[in-house]
């Protein structure tokens, strides 16, 4: 099985760059094919990188509409078997690549796998990054799923929703899916609700995988986190993410939409008592639910 790689770019600065090395490093047998979207960054990104890696194909997107949108612009303009999605400011070390790929080469029937995340310094993001789905009472307080696990898993371990910072995925599973809904603009909540709407249909007659993720800890991938979120300040970032939580909840919580809805209205009333010097960041926020 290959694998084609797509990273989503807007903005940041040079961790792209070391991104694209990595990948390139493990060119061969199992990843054959790299494709770097640039969401309508604006900044000349794409033109230096598509001269700096003549060996990457660079779509240069005229707008940013959504990480959703260039994900799926990325993953619909390769062919291969697997999709290995990943942030710009993601760094692979040693066979990580194979390695995914082995993983799903030996579970035929799952869906996707993970690698294990990690911070520059060599410690995990696994509390972050390796999450349940999320129940009400998170989504009214505003959060999203549970961590996974108390400790980083050490062996091969299914986990519900890993964030799409890293993925593998099959492109079957990919298509039946239609990838990510594009709804969810800018950023945030497009991979949570992959995997919910993925884990209704794991098992059934017409869907091409009876598991979901699984995360491999021998696959091993550098994250600097916070690349593209750096380009926007505290306030459009909490209405952006508040305002996908909300549309998640509606999708995928319609019954519960106006418990929620009053339960995040409470809690950032509560957060502006905490954080005064960010009080009306909140509030603001809050007046728009």
């Amino acid at each position: 099985m290959k694998a084609a790689a797509v990273v989503v770019r807007w903005r940041g600065g040079d961790e792209v760059d070391r991104c694209l090395r990595s990948l390139l490093a493990q060119t061969g047998r199992h990843l054959s094919r790299i494709v770097l979207v640039d969401s309508g960054s604006g900044d000349g990104g794409a033109e230096r990188l598509a001269a700096a890696f003549p060996e990457i194909e660079v779509l240069a997107l005229a707008e940013n509409r959504s990480f959703a949108h260039a994900a799926n612009t990325g993953a619909a303009a390769t062919t291969e078997e697997l999709i290995f999605l990943l942030n710009p400011d993601t760094e692979l070390e040693e066979a990580a690549a194979a390695t995914l790929v082995e993983a799903l080469e030996e579970r035929p029937r799952t869906a996707g796998v993970a690698p294990l995340l990690l911070n520059p310094d060599g410690s995990g993001q696994d509390l972050w990054q390796l999450r349940r789905l999320p129940t009400v009472a998170r989504l009214a307080t505003g959060r999203s799923g549970a961590p996974a696990f108390s400790t980083p898993p050490t062996t091969a371990t299914a986990v519900a929703q890993p964030a799409a910072a890293a993925w593998m995925i099959r492109r079957e599973v990919w298509r039946a899916l239609a990838g990510f809904d594009e709804t969810f603009a800018p950023a945030w909540w497009e991979d949570v609700d992959f995997c919910a709407r993925m884990a209704c249909r794991l098992g059934t007659p017409d869907f091409p995988a009876d598991h979901g993720f699984v995360v491999v800890p021998r696959a091993r991938v550098r994250h600097l986190g916070g690349s593209s979120l750096g380009e926007l300040d505290r306030a459009a970032f909490l209405t952006a993410f508040t305002g996908n939580l909300l549309r998640y909840a509606a999708i995928h919580h319609p019954k519960n939409l106006p418990l929620i809805r009053t339960g995040l209205r409470w809690s950032l009333a509560g957060r502006a008592l905490i954080r005064p010097r960010h009080a009306g960041i909140y509030l603001a926020v809050r007046r728009g639910i």
